[in-house]
């Protein structure tokens, strides 16, 4: 049986240490672009090598995230990139991009794939796809339940789930707040968090705070049982914008977890690591969809970020300074914050007073001053809340420090007039060996034990290795303690350079010789959405039955022909006369020949690309295919910025939310999801797509929106 992976962020070379001394089976990282973690540190190429190199020696896989969407004119640097990726040894590559997808199986077919969550498989029907199309792993929503887990596990795909760190509240890969807000699309790895924010909700009598779309963040320890039973492939830790320390520690806790269970040991958090979990970072925690919490588990209304852990109460507030009841430890140099409005206060433990002396560290039941001279001014009975601990962070870079080692085998032989030579094995059954430019003398008094010898190599110091045995033969022999340090470190090194390299294999990319033939389609130019409303009929459109982009329960792909598709389960066992939707996030010109060689009549573009990207797009097409496609391009409507599941609130007579700047958010109820609305209707020209695809709602007069869309089509405008 194959174990299960635990796999941690790294946001930079930092991070990716403390998870592999964490004890880590894998790590995901970004490279500086095409990340869905534009603003992590990320790695450029060097540091990539160098990060490929310290992982393979330490039985650490590498997976590059390359999880955004493409337009054109990224492209051939995407393919640069992956290139340059497979040349130098990563194990596999998160993607997002159909279009990239479909290059990386046809030109790198031995390079692993993973589906990112990015690309929205939540269903059995989108893991089938995939698995039919040669993805090696599916990164599952982060909605998904566990039944739907161990049906995934149960098709044979390798599965990855989410167990702790940062919830999207959005259905990945369907997120269009920051990009309509904020002109940051998290499609392209700029999201601006708008779930952080603060909005006041309408037609609602019992708000329960003010930060109506921050989720609390996910924690499943108590429940890894479930999931290793389940047989989920890999198990993803969040957090590539976290510091070292954050990685390491939950990275530590749950290696003992799934220890424990694979030796058959029960395993609970300890009050102490939960405390330390809880300092570390949290926002609270809940065990999420995954676990079927409830809305008011999951959310955390009153507060979008770290909140760490409540360690007192204020007694008063003088001179700057602030007296406090503890209920914990505090310690000098601890971050703090008093829980206030209109924001919170923050503080540092710079100087601890207690009966009238400084002290570096007070207990649960002391009174002490602290300096506090920042504002809002702390009121009697607020919170103190420790959000980072020194003694902490100081323990676990020591941690981090103490390196990963593998167990090697040696073998020497130590003759007199030979060179001294020396053998490593390690357990993957690699083997060096390496020899001195010494020649070992013949001892004139007492020759030189086997004893001293495998004391001297057995010293492995700072190399990641441990000797578990060291034998071999001596004869009369003498040498320096210096020559037998040489060769062992270069004969580890000699190991270290095999070690390094896992796909030794590889070939030189295969051409992209893909051929699509122009579909035969005779849909109208115009094409009208029905989600809203149900426009009457016209000659002069089509109204578009469309799949929803939620649906979990699908198992069989799209029920129906002429469907327009909405997400990644509807592509499997396709139906006649389809139509790719908007939600499929198709922006460049590989995605559209992919969808088309598919089966698919047209598509419409994602909303996210410009008039230009969209010319640079068809041309692009023309040049390598042979025909101008016809395809679609979004000219008004409302769209969804973010589909939620089960709701974001307790209270379901939520009819909209307002932002500080005043925008307004319709919120559309269907059935266990929430739709959260556009402020204002997206209006674009069209001057390069054959097509117009129109969300008409109640609040337009989609009859002379429709007219306006026809006259430009036709050029009369």
């Amino acid at each position: 049986m194959k174990k299960t992976e635990l796999l941690s962020p790294a946001g930079n070379m930092e991070a990716l240490k403390a998870a592999v001394a964490g004890g880590c089976d894998a790590v995901f990282l970004g490279l500086n672009i095409f990340s869905a973690r534009a603003f992590a540190g990320n790695f450029d190429h060097d540091e990539l090598i160098e990060a490929v190199r310290y992982c393979h020696i330490r039985d650490v896989r590498v997976y590059v995230t390359v999880n955004t969407m493409l337009f054109e004119a990224e492209i051939e640097n995407a393919r640069k990139e992956i290139d340059f990726l497979y040349r130098n040894d990563v194990d596999a590559l998160l993607i997002q991009d159909l279009g990239l997808f479909h290059y990386v199986r046809t030109c790198y077919p031995d390079f692993d794939v993973h589906c990112s969550t990015q690309m929205h498989v939540h269903n059995i029907a989108g893991v089938r796809f995939m698995q039919q199309e040669g993805a090696k792993r599916v990164v599952m929503a982060r909605e998904s339940p566990i039944e739907l887990i161990r049906e995934a596990c149960q098709t044979g795909m390798e599965i990855e789930a989410f167990v702790y760190g940062a919830i999207c509240i959005s259905y990945s890969g369907q997120c269009l707040m920051s990009a309509s807000v904020k002109n940051r699309s998290a499609n392209r790895g700029m999201c601006a968090q708008c779930c952080r924010l603060k909005y006041a909700p309408e037609g609602s009598r019992n708000a329960d705070g003010e930060y109506m779309l921050s989720p609390k963040d996910l924690n499943v320890l108590e429940r890894l049982p479930e999931l290793l039973d389940a047989g989920v492939a890999s198990l993803k830790i969040e957090g590539r914008m976290k510091r070292p320390e954050y990685v390491y520690l939950v990275t530590r806790t749950f290696r003992e977890a799934i220890d424990a269970w694979y030796e058959g040991r029960p395993y609970h958090v300890s009050k102490q690591r939960m405390k330390d979990l809880l300092l570390m970072f949290n926002r609270g925690f809940s065990e999420g969809h995954l676990f079927h919490a409830d809305v008011r588990e999951r959310m955390s209304h009153y507060r979008p970020n770290h909140i760490g852990m409540t360690i007192g109460t204020v007694l008063q507030y003088r001179n700057q300074k602030v007296q406090v009841k503890l209920s914990d430890t505090l310690h000098q140099h601890d971050g703090l914050r008093i829980l206030n409005e209109p924001h919170d206060t923050g503080l540092t433990a710079v100087k601890i007073e207690k009966d009238g002396k400084l002290v570096n560290r007070a207990e649960k039941g002391d009174v002490v001053w602290l300096d506090c001279r920042s504002e809002p001014r702390p009121k009697k009975g607020q919170k103190l809340q420790k959000t980072t601990d020194s003694e902490l962070l100081e323990k676990i870079r020591h941690d981090i420090a103490v390196p990963r080692r593998t167990q090697v085998t040696m073998t020497y032989e130590a003759v007199a007039e030979r060179p001294f030579s020396l053998t490593v094995r390690d357990e993957r059954g690699n083997e060096v060996w390496c020899e001195s430019d010494f020649v070992v003398q013949k001892a004139k008094k007492a020759p030189l034990s086997d004893e001293r010898i495998r004391e001297a190599l057995m010293k492995t110091g700072e190399e990641p290795y441990t000797a578990v045995s060291c034998q071999g033969r001596t004869e009369d022999a003498f040498l320096p303690v210096s020559v037998m340090n040489e060769v062992r470190r270069s004969a580890l090194k000699q190991l270290s350079d095999v070690r390094a390299v896992l796909h030794s294999d590889r070939q030189a990319p295969l051409p992209y010789t893909f051929r699509v033939s122009e579909p035969a389609f005779a849909g109208r130019q115009i094409l009208l959405s029905a989600n809203r409303i149900m426009p009457e009929r016209d000659d002069r459109y089509d109204i578009a039955s469309e799949t929803p982009v939620v649906d979990q329960d699908l198992k069989d792909g799209c029920a129906g022909e002429g469907m327009v598709l909405s997400e990644i389960g509807d592509l499997y066992q396709l139906k006649p006369h389809c139509i790719g939707g908007m939600t499929l996030n198709i922006a460049n010109s590989y995605s559209i020949a992919y969808l088309l060689g598919k089966g698919l009549d047209s598509l419409i573009l994602s909303s996210e690309i410009g008039n230009e990207q969209a010319a640079m797009t068809i041309d692009a097409f023309a040049k390598r295919y042979g025909f101008t496609p016809k395809i679609y391009r979004m000219v008004y409507g409302r769209r969804v910025l973010m589909y939620i599941r089960d709701h974001f609130s307790e209270d379901k007579a939520v009819s909209g939310l307002r932002d500080l700047h005043g925008n307004y958010y319709k919120v559309v109820y269907n059935g266990k999801q929430a739709e959260i609305l556009e402020p204002q209707p997206l209006v674009s020209s069209n001057p390069h797509c054959w097509g117009s695809y129109l969300i008409p709602d109640q609040d337009a007069d989609y009859k002379e929106i429709v007219e306006e869309a026809y006259e430009e089509i036709h050029g009369r405008i």
